[in-house]
């Protein structure tokens, strides 16, 4: 008798790692953070689409900007994902964007300040994210540059 094979479509590969995520905040009772290190490793998993080791050099880059944004803001890694994820949302449902957690937390890396609200810096993100005439990730940085 033939093996059985399933096509495991790409939003049906990121299930195992939401899942990992809900249950991690689920055993915590969502009141305590999750360290930086597994932000790191489950924002890059999430934003590349494939489970990533944590001595991956891009979990380590996903490090470094945590901690930046998260010195600069006062806020936790799991606040800071939390908010990526949220708008990341928003623009892939209100304005058909798909943008990643990474590059939500680019933004805010670059031009996040000192004490101002991670939301503020977000919105001023998807703003210039839809109002590029490409709608990518360069031009609303560009953009965002431009206003500094």
């Amino acid at each position: 008798m033939p093996a059985l094979r399933l096509k495991v479509s790409r939003p049906m590969k990121r299930i195992p790692a939401l899942l990992s995520l809900i249950l991690l905040l689920a055993m915590s009772g969502g009141a305590a953070a999750m360290s930086t290190d597994s932000v790191a490793q489950e924002m890059t998993s999430l934003s590349l689409a494939q489970p990533v080791a944590a001595e991956d050099p891009a979990v380590s880059k996903t490090r470094a900007m945590l901690e930046q944004v998260s010195k600069r803001s006062g806020e936790d890694a799991t606040a800071i994902f939390a908010a990526c994820r949220r708008y990341a949302g928003h623009l892939r449902d209100a304005a058909q964007i798909r943008a990643s957690q990474l590059e939500l937390l680019a933004a805010l890396d670059t031009y996040g300040r000192t004490g101002q609200s991670i939301n503020d810096t977000l919105q001023a993100y998807v703003a210039a994210r839809k109002a590029a005439a490409d709608k990518t990730h360069a031009a609303a940085m560009a953009a965002l540059a431009r206003q500094k």
